[in-house]
């Protein structure tokens, strides 16, 4: 995949949408930008901002709410988000994480060390999925003969994700002592986008093909797509949707995410791949893809 290409946070088509916007303050997440559009009220969050960690310029915002209250409740079996991933800069930053969501009551839905990450999964309270998570360092990657990365789900030691906390006297943190423990201390960006899909080789080809992805591994019915070799960036997966039901846009849940590109060559190569073999919109700057099975990215040109 391109270099000049990367993630932005996804936007989420929601029922309830003070009950999401309480749950996501509990992760430190702050409004930056309140408008209506198309009739809905929409809300940009960012992580930080009370704390002066003002989001990277790359990276505006990690987490758009769009308000829906008509919306549908989507069928279990259908496509759409599996969840969103918050990258955290260190270990450290993970480890603070869980403890402040802790104390604040929230409710995991599971932990897991996948080899290149660790891991702790949540549901918001309209069962969207979301991942938080650290990587290990690069040099610590296994790769296969066929350039594929070695990942697994194994069980995560939270004993020593949380040894992180109390490395001596000197920098010991405790449950009282609210310097360090709070959510994302320093900050976190989207490190990937994980879909429900309802047919694996054709989503798998679609994204390869069309946009450019790299399959870094393919595996237990899910495929990990690269951007500049990282281990996926997107991932997809039919555990619970094969041979299901394609989105029909109304549904509660992902509403779309967004690929930001800033190579003006790529961009046009891009669109050509797009207008011959899928379904899409232009506006200005921006196209709205549609997948096989109708979940939307939005296509953004930002090179300068």
């Amino acid at each position: 995949m391109n270099p000049q290409m990367r993630l932005g946070g996804p936007v989420l088509r929601v029922m309830n949408l003070q009950l999401e916007l309480a749950y996501y303050r509990k992760f430190g997440m702050q409004p930056i930008r309140k408008f209506r559009k198309d009739g809905h009220e929409i809300i940009e969050l960012v992580i930080g901002v009370e704390d002066n960690l003002v989001p990277q310029i790359d990276n505006p915002h990690i987490l758009t709410l769009m308000h829906d209250p008509e919306a549908s409740r989507p069928h279990q079996k259908s496509a759409g988000l599996f969840h969103f991933a918050i990258l955290t800069s260190d270990r450290k930053s993970l480890a603070a994480t869980f403890v402040s969501l802790v104390n604040q009551g929230v409710k995991f839905a599971g932990f897991a060390d996948h080899l290149v990450s660790e891991s702790l999964y949540l549901q918001d309270p309209e069962d969207n999925g979301i991942e938080i998570y650290c990587d290990r360092p690069r040099e610590e990657w296994q790769f296969d003969k066929n350039g594929h990365v070695q990942m697994d789900t194994i069980a995560l030691n939270l004993e020593s994700l949380l040894s992180e906390l109390y490395h001596d006297e000197d920098d010991m943190v405790t449950r009282n002592s609210p310097s360090y423990l709070r959510p994302f201390p320093r900050g976190g960006t989207i490190g990937h986008i994980h879909l429900k899909v309802t047919n694996l080789a054709t989503s798998t080809d679609f994204y390869r093909e069309i946009l450019g992805f790299d399959l870094m591994q393919s595996m237990q019915g899910a495929s990990f797509l690269s951007v500049e070799g990282y281990h996926h960036r997107l991932a997809l997966n039919t555990w619970l949707s094969r041979g299901g039901i394609s989105l029909m846009g109304t549904e509660a849940g992902l509403e779309h995410f967004t690929i930001h590109i800033s190579d003006k060559e790529f961009y046009k190569h891009t669109l050509t791949s797009i207008r011959k073999s899928s379904t899409y919109r232009i506006s200005s700057s921006e196209v709205m893809v549609i997948d096989p099975d109708g979940i939307r990215m939005m296509l953004n040109y930002n090179g300068r």
